[in-house]
């Protein structure tokens, strides 16, 4: 018989030398920045980190990629988006920063003219730029004499502004009953106004005509090269629901995904039952499920934020429990159980303040471990900051949110509990770990506006002048660890968000050093190279 040859081992990658820039690497196991280092990649992994001259020597047939200067950075990760969301917010009218409700109106009145869906969809409109600060109403939207039925979510998602026609549709009126964690705003007579809030919300969106798999396919890889763009190799997709995470899954067998996601299935018993039977695994390919999605209140715009006292603007309200403290706890217990994250959104201090109690009651979590995340974590009394350390719970933050929401946070607050408000140096000072994100669409994805925001407290226009409480702000070190280093170790993935020998290749460059770059410049900077498990 002849004999048969075993197969030759497939050959190894290029190596390639990165060179010419400051990594940001670790100087006695704290984030900092390497001058006149460099490092080799090889397949999906880096090789080494060390002195370029030393690497030239070591790979003398490396292919060298010259830098010229600036910074490598880990991969970013973007802790908390919705990348559904960020993909039809780039086909939908937008309605972002308009500080005018007759520019909203508008605008919405030219997009009809182009519109050629049955519903015209719109995100982005937040009151609290106008100069009256009110609620619109549905007969705002119909003085403009839109043949259409109009939805337009709030910036926040957490409310939709609609026309009479889409409360007509959907069977909204006089009679019809508050859902559980929703609130359907009436006036005086008790008639719908025109703006649903939390819950309610989907009384109109269930009515919707569902996007078919080639819209949700194309959404998803819009929002993904989006984020791929602005230096992202790693997304939270918070609130992927069955349809969805089918189609991530074939993406992923396709090998389309740009960039690697971490999917936290939306709150629904018979998809958590059916998928988390599976065991958890570290990530393979560049899809996975990582936990689940839970809300716990509202949000503060549209005062569905649960606080322990009512809003300082609105007396009669404390703000809306979306999942009730039972059932939340339920869940986490089984998503802990299954081995996989509970990421649990709490805007209130009421509700951070219960679903602290409900984690600590299955901690403390070790460092190491797959940690339980409260996401948002906006207003929280300090004993329950000092909770959250000790029981080593995550706080997944948004700075933008800071200073998108600072003008008009006071008025829902009131100055008795204005210091619970972003409070990011009281949780860095009781050890509780922050991952930076920015809730795309609700924000720009952008993470050097993120980074800013985080280091200032301000916004584009340096408002307010010395920052929103500005003893709470975050170094612009902790800032990009948080968007790296500790963004991977959230995960349970620690060979992300870092540059080391046997960490993940997910590389960006930018052409400015990172440390040294003022306010106003980087906002505006731009990432200029990308490579995600070491292809570019």
């Amino acid at each position: 018989m002849p004999m048969v040859m075993p197969p030759l081992p497939p050959p190894q990658a290029q190596i390639k030398i990165l060179s010419g820039a400051d990594v940001w690497g670790e100087n006695q196991k704290r984030p900092a920045l390497l001058r006149g280092q460099a490092v080799a990649i090889q397949g999906d992994r880096v090789l080494d980190l060390a002195p370029k001259s030393l690497l030239f020597k070591k790979y003398p047939k490396a292919e060298v990629i010259h830098l010229g200067g600036g910074t490598l950075l880990p991969g970013l990760i973007e802790s908390h988006g919705h990348v559904v969301g960020l993909g039809s917010s780039l086909e939908e009218l937008q309605l972002n920063g308009i500080k005018d409700k007759a520019e909203v109106l508008k605008k919405i009145k030219e997009w009809s003219k182009k519109n050629k869906q049955s519903w015209l969809i719109g995100r982005g409109w937040d009151q609290n730029l106008w100069p009256e600060k009110s609620f619109p109403t549905a007969q705002d939207l119909d003085d403009l004499d839109i043949a259409n039925p109009i939805i337009l979510e709030r910036v926040d998602g957490h409310a939709v502004w609609v026309n009479s026609e889409a409360l007509s549709l959907a069977s909204i009126n006089k009679l019809t009953v508050d859902p559980l964690g929703g609130h359907i705003t009436r006036d005086k007579e008790g008639n719908p106004t025109g703006i649903l809030v939390d819950k309610a919300t989907s009384l109109v969106q269930e009515i919707l005509p569902l996007p078919d798999d080639t819209s949700i396919a194309r959404r998803i890889l819009l929002g993904l090269n989006y984020l791929k763009d602005l230096g992202f190799s790693s997304v939270c997709d918070m609130g992927v629901n069955k349809e969805e995470l089918n189609i991530y899954r074939r993406l992923d067998e396709e090998k389309k995904l740009p960039i690697k996601v971490f999917a936290y299935l939306v709150n629904n018993d018979a998809l958590i039952k059916h998928e988390l039977i599976r065991p958890f695994t570290p990530l393979e390919t560049r899809f996975k499920i990582q936990g689940v999605k839970i809300y716990m209140d509202g949000a503060l715009g549209s005062r569905g934020a649960r606080l322990f006292e009512p809003y300082s603007d609105d007396p009669l309200n404390r703000g809306l429990w979306i999942t009730s403290l039972e059932n939340t706890d339920r869940v986490v217990k089984h998503v802990l159980n299954a081995g996989y994250q509970p990421a649990i959104h709490a805007i209130g201090d009421a509700a951070n303040h219960e679903i602290i109690k409900i984690l600590s009651r299955y901690g403390p979590f070790k460092s190491s471990s797959l940690r339980p995340r409260i996401e948002h974590a906006q207003i929280v009394a300090p004993d329950d900051i000092r909770k959250m350390g000790a029981a080593n719970i995550i706080a997944s933050i948004q700075p933008v949110h800071c200073t998108s929401d600072h003008s008009w946070t006071p008025s829902r607050l009131g100055q008795n509990r204005l210091d619970e408000a972003f409070p990011w140096r009281n949780m860095l000072s009781h050890d509780v770990t922050l991952v930076l994100g920015s809730d795309t669409p609700v924000e720009s994805p952008n993470p050097y506006i993120t980074i800013a925001a985080a280091e200032t407290r301000q916004d584009q226009y340096q408002q307010p002048p010395l920052g929103f409480l500005p003893s709470q702000v975050m170094t612009r070190t902790e800032a990009i660890d948080a968007y790296t280093r500790q963004a991977g170790r959230a995960l349970g993935e620690p060979r992300m968000g870092i540059i080391k020998t046997g960490a993940y290749a997910d590389l960006i460059w930018i052409p400015e050093n990172i440390l040294q770059v003022g306010f106003e410049r980087l906002r505006q900077l731009k990432t200029s190279r990308i490579w995600i498990s070491g292809q570019e």
